[in-house]
């Protein structure tokens, strides 16, 4: 089944244009991920054992994607015997449908949510929204994209592209529109004050608390929840309905390959050794148990995970969502999240996205945001061979008649002209002719078709007068050629 994921209508041109033109979104972009690279440089760099878990939980993760189907069917027994109650979902319509007909069922008219980029993907908040339910995110980076109506810039840090003076100024109009007290001042303490006591109201006026899974243990039907704010235990215990989403790719087999890979998410997302808070999850609450919801329902959703399973991409599915790939991008760094058009932006978005989605979904996102620098794959925890797959997927572009028929044709019309020396020299002859047209204090400025971007945000030196091979037919003894 090809997945169904959210998307901007707007073109490509407008989003790159538009992040580009941002210079305050690429500052605090740049900021942020220079800030979480070097901490996870240094605690790789300070924790010895680290390579060796990071290995053992890559091999972990894979053993899980290659068998998902059989641990899949153990984890929803596991849970099942637990007292929960398990779904598999194939994309947004089901697990929509699902959660407004429980809450009919329940009268459950408020929601929270804690952050879970596979609800993002599955566009769940508007789908609620539109059948009556309020919903209310409660992840303090979340609760700002939220008040501001956009969707998440970074996996870990969802208000990346915001400093605190803009939020200062969001939390202010809240505050008035509310009729609340503000913020007294854009530092930090006061702003999460702010959200503090906005959210409180929230978790204890709730019906349903929505959260997703980082991991999901089969041998024991465990539900792992890795976060550094203590929202999500919030959201998953004080409802008295809870409900976890998430994809069939989370699955682990053992208690063992959890503890290899558990570390992973903070470790080289934030630089931590472990996040904040670790949380563990088997069923509803116990009978005599004063604490825990009294439902839980566990939708695992493929939304196109399956058909990569068995195929060269698998190793995809092996992404702990830490956004490491995201901090040594190049490419991210400049333009930010949201110029990547739907919900995984970063090197794992614009190789996932069009797997899940399709090659027609933002077609640009494999051949357009990817320098093929390998920063992201020496990044990454699972060693997924992202650059690798940048690859291929631009081969299948290509093979497939995706690529425009101008591009084709010029690239076709290039490789020939360059395909023999003599054609080569033809060739350099000629552009030096021309060049003069395009020329500005003795530099290249602009050029014709598909090279004219390229020249928007730099220059370059001119064809020298004299070629090497001219210099060498001029000068070199009769007969010989240079090697």
């Amino acid at each position: 089944m090809v997945g169904r994921l959210p998307r901007d209508p707007a073109p490509w041109g407008e989003r790159r244009d538009r992040a580009l033109g941002n210079s305050v979104l690429r500052g605090n972009i740049r900021s942020v991920t220079r800030r979480l690279a070097d901490a996870r440089r240094r605690a790789y760099a300070s924790y010895p054992a680290s390579q060796v878990l990071r290995v053992a939980g890559r091999d972990a993760k894979r053993r899980a994607v290659a068998r998902v189907e059989p641990l899949l069917d153990e984890l929803r027994d596991r849970l099942a015997a637990n007292g929960a109650r398990v779904i598999f979902a194939e994309g947004p319509k089901e697990v929509a449908d699902y959660v407004v007909s429980l809450a009919a069922r329940r009268g459950a008219k408020r929601v929270v949510k804690s952050k879970s980029m596979l609800t993002e993907e599955l566009d769940l908040n508007r789908r609620l929204a539109v059948a009556g339910l309020a919903v209310r995110e409660t992840d303090l980076g979340e609760y700002i994209i939220q008040l501001l109506d956009e969707h998440p810039s970074h996996i870990l840090a969802p208000a990346a592209h915001r400093n605190r003076q803009e939020i200062h100024a969001l939390f202010q109009e809240t505050a008035e529109r509310e009729g609340v007290p503000g913020p007294t001042s854009d530092d930090v303490g006061p702003l999460t004050a702010f959200a503090r006591q906005r959210l409180r109201e929230d978790f204890l006026a709730a019906d349903i608390g929505i959260t997703g899974a980082n991991f999901l243990v089969a041998e024991t039907g465990t539900i792992v929840l890795v976060t550094n704010e203590g929202n999500a235990d919030m959201v998953a215990s004080l409802p008295p309905v809870h409900v976890v989403i998430a994809g069939i790719d989370k699955v682990l087999d053992t208690w063992a390959d959890l503890a290899a890979v558990i570390q992973q998410p903070a470790l080289s997302g934030v630089g931590q050794r472990l996040s904040a808070y670790t949380t563990l999850i088997s069923g509803p609450r116990a009978a005599g148990s004063p604490e825990g919801p009294e439902e839980l329902h566990v939708l695992l959703v493929d939304n196109g995970r399956r058909q990569l399973v068995d195929g060269p991409y698998a190793d995809v599915l092996t992404c702990i969502r830490c956004g490491a790939c995201y901090n040594v991008c190049p490419v991210y760094r400049q333009v930010g999240g949201h110029a990547y058009g739907s919900t995984y932006a970063g090197p794992i978005g614009a190789v996932e996205t069009p797997l899940l989605a399709g090659l027609d979904f933002l077609p640009e996102l494999p051949k357009s945001l990817c320098t093929l620098c390998n920063a992201c794959v020496e990044a990454c925890p699972m060693d997924i061979a992202l650059a690798d797959h940048f690859i291929t997927l631009r081969r299948r572009q290509v093979g497939e008649g995706r690529e425009a028929a101008g591009t084709r044709l010029t690239y076709r019309a290039w490789g020939r002209l360059w395909s023999s020396p003599r054609q080569y020299q033809r060739f350099v002859s000629w552009a030096r002719r021309g060049q003069r047209f395009m020329m500005r204090q003795g530099r290249l400025v602009r050029s014709p078709g598909l090279w004219a971007g390229w020249f928007e945000t730099r220059d370059m030196p001119p064809i020298a007068p004299e070629t090497f091979h001219e210099w060498w037919a001029r000068r070199a003894p009769s007969g010989k050629t240079p090697s």
